[in-house]
């Protein structure tokens, strides 16, 4: 589910690159070096009228959204105050063997979980999109239907 990076019409999305802003890791102290000390979502959103913190060397602030492919035993969730402190608005996490998403909004200074809808579907307002965990022919798929236009869809 990585290396290719597909947005849909509004904004830019991101391939793998680091966030060059300090983490503050389980026991340590936010470092005063960004160039050393970074995250790497699996893919990072960043709105239209947000660009400028696009650079190079990859993206120097928050962005608007990460999308986080979590595998068994990865460090996913331990991501979460690094990204809140930063101030990313939304995460989304899809779980890479069943694709089922989940969707957290920062609230404050943590991220409270966004409950699906009683037909599955899961809103991540910042990527106006929905997304919901589909089962074709036994292989797992993941839905994603566009807010703005419900035609535009993807199954990944």
């Amino acid at each position: 589910m990585g290396g290719r990076c597909r947005s849909l019409p509004v904004g830019r999305c991101r391939s793998p690159r680091r966030a060059s802003v300090p983490p503050q890791g389980r026991d340590k102290p936010a470092a005063a070096d960004p160039d050393n000390n970074y995250r790497i979502p699996d893919l990072s959103y960043v709105a239209a009228g947000h660009a400028s913190v696009i650079r190079k060397r990859g993206i120097v602030g928050p962005a608007d959204a990460v999308i986080e492919i979590r595998s068994p035993d990865d460090e996913t969730y331990e991501k979460f105050p690094f990204y809140a402190r930063l101030g990313v608005g939304e995460i989304v996490v899809v779980h890479r063997d069943s694709r089922k998403p989940e969707v957290y909004r920062l609230a404050g200074k943590q991220y409270v979980a966004v409950a699906p809808a009683g037909d599955g579907w899961v809103t991540a307002e910042v990527l106006r999109i929905r997304l919901r965990p589909r089962t074709a022919r036994k292989r797992a798929t993941l839905e994603v239907r566009s807010l703005l236009d419900p035609r535009q869809r993807a199954g990944i």
